[in-house]
């Protein structure tokens, strides 16, 4: 919070009679007003768009070019990790808010202002190397037990076709479930599985299996956020995207 002292400001000191120091104390009382930020930001854990470290910050290649808009836009921000069918609830009735690393689908098209891409998102189905898979074909796979991340639009892709996705709170759920032979798949993309696995000690282990669909992924605000600040955060992008500034974040991750 930031607070802003009315009048001049004084300094009372120990010369100065009791009475005088309490009435002066009493010029001072600030104006606290609360300094919040410009956007609230909700994200998931999606290595390596977006994860958390061990310290609590928020890091990944699309945080980091959500920073360097920041930047070049002149805006604050706070950044709020969730699970992501929340976050999405959440972002759609907060005026001020955004949410990412989101797919831009025919359905949510009306629901968000969109700013991007910020990164491309391959759907793949993965299965566990040392059982052979069930499936050769995505259609052969229409039966197979699917893992699916609750309010991800891949798994809502499969599913509203038929397909037998089995919703989890998050990958970790699904990860462990496909290790257990409790799943046949697991659905997600290639990059977080190969981020998952180095955290999880699974190298070699998770092996991609099945291509599904392929999604670019946006910075999604809500519509009513104010038209300006959205005007300047479009701006910083297509200038940061021109000048190769979001590319060179892209290498960084080895993407």
């Amino acid at each position: 919070m930031a607070c802003r002292y009315s009048g001049m400001t004084l300094i009372a000191t120990r010369a100065m009679p009791r009475f005088s120091n309490l009435a002066l104390l009493g010029l001072l009382i600030p104006t606290c007003q609360a300094a919040g930020p410009d956007l609230i930001l909700y994200t998931e854990d999606l290595p390596p768009f977006n994860f958390q470290l061990p310290d609590g910050q928020i890091s990944g290649s699309v945080t980091e070019k959500i920073a360097l808009i920041s930047k070049q836009a002149s805006f604050q921000y706070q950044v709020v990790m969730m699970p992501w069918a929340r976050a999405l609830s959440t972002a759609r009735s907060q005026a001020n808010a955004c949410v990412y690393s989101t797919a831009r689908t025919t359905e949510r098209e009306a629901w968000f202002s969109w700013i991007g891409p910020m990164a491309h998102n391959e759907g793949i189905l993965f299965s566990v190397a040392e059982r052979p898979p069930v499936a050769s074909s995505l259609q052969g796979a229409m039966t197979a037990r699917i893992g699916g991340y609750n309010g991800s639009a891949s798994a809502i892709y499969l599913s509203r076709r038929g397909y037998n996705v089995i919703m989890s709170a998050n990958h970790d759920i699904s990860i462990k479930n496909l290790l257990a032979g409790r799943l046949d798949y697991w659905l997600t993309n290639r990059h977080t599985a190969n981020a998952m696995s180095e955290r999880l000690g699974l190298r070699g282990r998770l092996v991609p299996a099945i291509p599904v669909v392929n999604m670019e992924l946006y910075l999604a605000c809500n519509p009513a956020l104010d038209g300006q600040l959205l005007k300047r955060i479009r701006q910083a992008y297509l200038l940061l995207q021109q000048n190769g500034s979001l590319a060179a974040v892209d290498r960084k991750y080895g993407e």
